[in-house]
């Protein structure tokens, strides 16, 4: 099951990147082949929110200001580097 995505690309000496990770979606999305995450066939998608559930953690509703603080501090832990969070990018 894919939780999460990320991607890199180069183009004229431009490289873009992006991080992608489920914590809540609405997953009927891709049940339905609206969305066929990174192209790949026969692979199901599922979410933070999704295995708590099939954990039998029925009481924990993931919020995405908290998941995120928490992917931000991993972030800095394991590329020893400071995220700076300005007032605009709450989170």
């Amino acid at each position: 099951m894919k939780i999460c995505a990320v991607g890199v690309s180069a183009s004229s000496w431009i490289s873009s990147h992006g991080f992608a990770l489920n914590v809540c979606p609405d997953l009927t999305y891709f049940d339905t082949s609206m969305i066929l995450p990174c192209g790949i066939e026969g692979r199901g998608v599922t979410s933070i929110e999704q295995v708590l559930r099939e954990r039998g953690d029925e009481t924990s509703n993931p919020c995405v200001r908290d998941v995120a603080k928490t992917v931000l501090r991993c972030m800095q832990d394991v590329f020893q580097i400071d995220i700076a969070i300005s007032e605009v990018q709450t989170i």
